[in-house]
């Protein structure tokens, strides 16, 4: 129970940030000394928002067919959370400031507690077949993810 009430503040957090971020948008005059700022927050978001749709489609498609070991889960273990964090990271480029610094830290540092407790989930869930999955895959780590999945074919 304690765990769906932090996990549901999470997302309300997450949810009002994005409000906040849009505000902040709105009321922070930023001048880009640096012009290419913007064009970094847009390739993180693009980035961010792949790999949120195709983890949904990976989920949708395998939806009760057991643990998920192939495609985008085959690099990493959490690609949708990893999709998250790169769409909030990509705020500091969009308007970079210092809260928005603080609020897209917290964001990243929420969904980085949601990916902790899905590996409790998942180990209780799936056992032994998520420990071998763990040794394969990297958490979070698309480079090393990636070069793991090369070398495993």
């Amino acid at each position: 129970m304690k765990h769906k009430v932090l996990e549901n503040l999470g997302l309300i957090v997450n949810g009002l940030s994005i409000a906040v971020f849009i505000f902040l948008g709105n009321l922070i005059e930023v001048s880009l000394r640096w012009p290419y700022f913007k064009y970094i927050g847009w390739i993180l978001l693009g980035i961010g928002l792949f790999l949120i749709a195709v983890s949904t489609y990976t989920l949708i498609s395998n939806r009760g067919k057991g643990l998920i070991d192939w495609g985008i889960y085959g690099i990493v273990r959490h690609p949708m959370y990893v999709g998250a964090m790169l769409a909030f990271l990509s705020w500091v480029f969009f308007l970079p400031h210092w809260l928005t610094l603080l609020i897209a830290s917290i964001n990243i540092v929420i969904v980085y507690l949601f990916i902790l407790q899905g590996e409790r989930r998942n180990l209780e869930l799936f056992g032994s077949d998520y420990e071998s999955y763990i040794e394969n895959v990297p958490r979070v780590n698309f480079i090393a993810g990636f070069l793991k999945s090369l070398l495993r074919r």
